[in-house]
């Protein structure tokens, strides 16, 4: 028997793709479906399989040599159209090689099924855009796998950087090293780090990167430089080396406050208190389950309880966009500057139809260039192609009306 709420999908407003969740309870189980085989994939499926709280039904490829505990067992589609066909599926868990996961993300998002994204989703933020353009019409939520941001030592460091318990604040620094060892820095690692400064200083302006080796590759060591509001600064340095914890450090003008955190946050975190005296308090916080709390976001978001529950697809893309800045920075060699547009229909339109119309007018010149020399040349045809130009730019212009038949952005689905 297929459950409530994946009949309002698979019922007969199929066409329509929208889910409605307004009968969603926090303390139901979902069935989840896994895209990937991965070690991360892997990490979720047995999270999955030994918390009540949620179901594993299906894993797509699958997970070789590893079977899921109890009498429930996890079905293996044959490929991802199956995959996503089951009735029963409820959410997903999006994963897998990048290429992949940019396709199944965009699929997910396609059938209108609530998912969790490895963070990043792919080279670029690509993937995170198109699932921006469908969600208007498929009621699609999407949660990054960013927990980081959710930790409670994090919320110690912000009171203390909003009510200046370290002194006026002047800068944010993380240190870590690589998750995976060697490796694209920029690319793999800075987007789940930046993530952590955006969560404390808001949209970044400027970032500023150098790294080793040189180029827009580097594996062993990634520094960037971060402008946030109010000409708040922050420093982001990955290295590629042993494991050890990562440090975010808040520095104020009477001392510091650092919570440091293993990666994997298989081990407590800790808070501690530099004054400027040379004085040091050390606080061990309680263990913390980093998927539980992405759970307890993707929930939030599709009861609609929390009207902006974090990390978001906004969330996502600009940690995305950070990274593509810090590789034109490190390409260019100098301070990029961030300009921030919504991404919606409307604004892809935009786009479009500006590229559109200069080609347009480079061609209404091409053709009154034509015009006007054919003649000389004997080609008393071209005389002709400056009649079509006022035709061409009337169209051009008409087109432009199709802009207020695009639905708002802002407009939920019904």
């Amino acid at each position: 028997m297929v459950p409530a709420r994946a009949r309002d999908y698979h019922g007969k407003d199929h066409d329509k793709k929208r889910l409605i969740w307004s009968r969603f309870d926090p303390d139901d189980s979902m069935n989840f479906l896994i895209l990937g085989d991965g070690p991360e994939e892997l990490a979720w499926a047995r999270h999955l399989a030994e918390h009540a709280e949620h179901r594993l039904l299906a894993a797509f490829p699958g997970f070789k040599g590893w079977s899921a505990p109890g009498a429930n067992p996890v079905i293996a589609p044959r490929d991802l159209d199956d995959a996503l066909a089951m009735a029963t599926v409820e959410a997903a868990l999006v994963g897998g090689a990048p290429e992949f996961r940019a396709e199944a993300l965009r699929r997910v998002a396609a059938a209108g099924l609530p998912a969790i994204c490895l963070h990043p989703p792919g080279p670029d933020s690509e993937a995170y855009y198109q699932v921006a353009l469908s969600r208007a019409e498929t009621g699609a939520v999407l949660v990054p796998d960013l927990p980081a941001r959710l930790h409670p030592g994090l919320e110690r460091v912000r009171r203390a950087i909003e009510g200046k318990e370290v002194g006026v604040f002047r800068a944010l620094r993380h240190e870590s090293p690589a998750e995976r060892g060697p490796g694209d820095l920029v690319r793999r690692d800075f987007p789940r780090r930046v993530d952590l400064t955006r969560a404390l200083l808001g949209e970044i302006e400027a970032v500023t990167a150098t790294g080793a080796p040189a180029g827009i590759h580097p594996d062993e060591e990634l520094i960037v430089h971060l402008r946030g509001p109010r000409a708040s600064r922050a420093e982001i340095r990955i290295w590629a080396g042993p494991p050890e914890p990562a440090r975010l450090v808040a520095v104020g003008a009477e001392g510091t406050l650092t919570f440091e955190y293993d990666l994997e946050f298989l081990h407590p975190a800790r808070l501690i208190r530099r004054e400027s005296n040379g004085a040091e308090t050390v606080t061990e916080l309680a263990p913390w389950d980093p998927r539980a709390a992405i759970l307890g976001t993707l929930a939030a978001a599709i009861e609609r309880r929390a009207t902006h529950a974090h990390p978001d697809l906004l969330d996502g893309t600009r940690a995305m966009e950070l990274a593509e800045a810090v590789v034109r920075g490190l390409k260019r060699g100098r301070t990029v500057d961030l300009h921030y547009e919504e991404i919606s229909e409307a604004g892809t339109f935009k786009s479009v139809m500006t590229s559109f119309g200069c080609v347009v007018f480079l061609g209404a010149l091409f053709a009154m260039l034509l015009a006007m020399v054919g003649p000389a040349l004997g080609f008393g045809w071209t005389l002709y192609l400056a009649y079509a130009i006022p035709p061409v730019l009337i169209g051009f212009m008409l087109l432009q009306v199709l802009r207020f038949a695009i639905r708002s952005s802002s407009e939920k689905p019904s």
